[in-house]
């Protein structure tokens, strides 16, 4: 979708008288009985995470109790579980985690917001609307009773039924979409290799082929165990410090503690799928990716620029889908958000995903979204005098170099 076709869905709504139905809501802080697993809470999270049969590693109660023993967001409001129960069965679930957003002066006033994000972009449990609807009125309550300014859905794909409930006005909320989705790219993964390699073109198929063989004897290594993981947030540091990514976005890969407990987490629950690709006896790039419930999702990846003209990134995910056709195939590997060159060449279905800010109405809030459309606009007008001035699309080759064919 291009920045001219940008749209953003204000949706003003009042709250919907439901039929009665055998569901209760209730809203737990997340603490330090949660970490020690004495909470009642804590198991019916955990109860509702594992018989939900698309719930993301990422919405693990122990997965997010990791995250929040090294954030800092935790000091200023406290994480929270909401649970919607039919009578004394938890049939769903929304973990809501403190996230603060601060302004950019260089694009106007600063300003600070306080608020939650959503875990894994999602809701937990039952697929039931009834039951959907009765979170959300949940969340609604409790973003007023706690004075927060937003929850936001990171991610969110346009298909996904979060965002249809948001928009047919279930609850008294004001659903704000800051910047136009962008293409998010899959592969649904064939019976056999050859069957996936036989749908790419044979343009692409060749200038794979030939990247291989330039790349020569190199090694893919897959990271999945413990023991694996500090010599590969060495290697992966190492090749981080490396990539554009390092010049442009800062350090991807940090090799400290936070790091180690989250990946020994994933590993220990079979969720961690990272990979290193090596020349002779030096890591030129690396993937990390998690897979559960029959899902790949590309976390992050990076290649040493220093190696580009053997096209590492690209060489890795050719060696990467080999390995899944060999290993445990993922039905579906997801790239994530937002589009790119190699993206467009390995996937074989797109959608459309972006974020999505659910806000308190009144005034503050009106103001808050005029100021990210303002911001955006000014984005689009510097977009537009790059393009204008023939610089545009040579930023975006130099940041995606070394993906190049």
């Amino acid at each position: 979708m291009s920045d001219t076709q940008f749209e953003t869905v204000l949706t003003p709504v009042s709250t919907v008288s439901v039929e009665q139905q055998p569901l209760t809501i209730s809203v737990q802080s997340i603490d330090q009985s949660f970490y020690q697993h004495v909470a009642a809470g804590y198991w019916a999270w955990r109860a509702v995470f594992e018989n939900d049969s698309d719930a993301r590693i990422n919405q693990h109660p122990d997965f997010v109790l990791t995250e929040l023993s090294f954030s800092r967001e935790v000091q200023r409001h406290s994480p929270t579980l909401v649970i919607c129960q039919e009578r004394s069965k938890t049939v769903g679930a929304a973990i809501l985690l403190p996230k603060s957003i601060a302004g950019e002066k260089r694009f106007g006033p600063a300003w600070n917001l306080q608020g939650y994000r959503l875990a894994g972009n999602r809701m937990l449990g039952s697929s039931d609307a009834r039951v959907q609807h009765r979170l959300l009125e949940g969340i609604s309550q409790h973003l007023a009773d706690s004075k927060v300014d937003f929850l936001l859905a990171e991610d969110v794909e346009a298909s996904d039924p979060l965002l249809e409930l948001v928009e047919t006005g279930a609850h008294d909320l004001l659903a704000f979409k800051p910047a136009p989705f962008q293409r998010r790219h899959f592969i649904e993964l064939p019976e056999t290799h050859d069957e996936y390699w036989s749908r790419l073109n044979s343009k692409t198929r060749g200038n794979l082929r030939r990247k291989s063989r330039q790349c020569g004897e190199c090694r893919l290594e897959r990271i999945s165990k413990p023991f694996q993981i500090p010599d590969f947030l060495i290697n992966a540091q190492q090749v981080s410090r490396r990539s554009w990514q390092n010049d442009l976005l800062g350090l991807r890969v940090h090799n400290d503690q936070f790091e180690l407990e989250l990946f020994t987490f994933l590993a220990t629950q079979g969720a961690l799928r990272a990979y290193v690709l090596w020349q002779e006896n030096t890591p030129v790039s690396f993937c990390i990716g998690t897979q559960h419930n029959g899902v790949f999702h590309f976390e992050e990846f990076g290649f040493d620029r220093h190696y580009a003209k053997m096209a590492p990134g690209k060489v890795l995910l050719v060696r990467l889908l080999e390995d899944m056709y060999a290993h445990e195939r993922p039905n579906v590997f997801d790239f994530g958000g937002g589009d790119a060159e190699y993206k467009q060449e390995f996937g074989t279905r797109t959608s459309e995903s972006g974020h999505v800010w659910l806000l308190r109405p009144g005034m503050r809030s009106s103001l808050i979204m005029g100021y990210l459309q303002g911001r955006r606009a000014m984005i689009q007008a510097l977009r537009g005098m790059l393009a204008k001035l023939g610089l545009l699309e040579g930023i975006r080759r130099w940041t995606r170099r070394g993906l190049k064919s």
